[in-house]
């Protein structure tokens, strides 16, 4: 079988592949270790919230919240952050937003805790 007007057309075909693929890491490098410290600031504040009712008072839970928080380079104001305790429940709500840089534009990563668990 004879082929006439290949000319190695598939190299453009290569670099855009590349090109994606580059891309892809680029925005996993910069959006993956925010999602996963989100990840693990709401595990942290369920945790807390579970067992809000053995620690001392809101103020050493909150303590607790905003120091993990600032471990994980979390940009959580501290007037952001509820702590309600009722009868029988305990209730912690936090937001906050995240600015990722792109190079190309600026990302804003909003994160919502509302976190809830009885009091024994």
């Amino acid at each position: 079988m004879v082929r006439h007007g290949e000319r190695g057309e598939g190299k453009v075909g290569l670099l855009i592949a590349v090109a994606l693929v580059a891309i892809g890491i680029f925005l996993a490098v910069k959006i993956i270790p925010v999602r996963i410290a989100a990840y693990e600031f709401r595990d942290f504040v369920e945790e807390e919230c579970r067992f809000a009712a053995v620690r001392k008072g809101d103020g050493e839970v909150r303590e607790r919240i905003l120091q993990k928080a600032e471990e994980l380079r979390i940009p959580l104001d501290p007037k952001k952050l509820k702590l309600k305790r009722y009868s029988g429940e305990m209730v912690i709500t936090a937001d906050y937003e995240q600015p990722i840089d792109l190079s190309v534009t600026t990302y804003v990563f909003r994160f919502q805790v509302d976190e809830r668990a009885p009091l024994f």
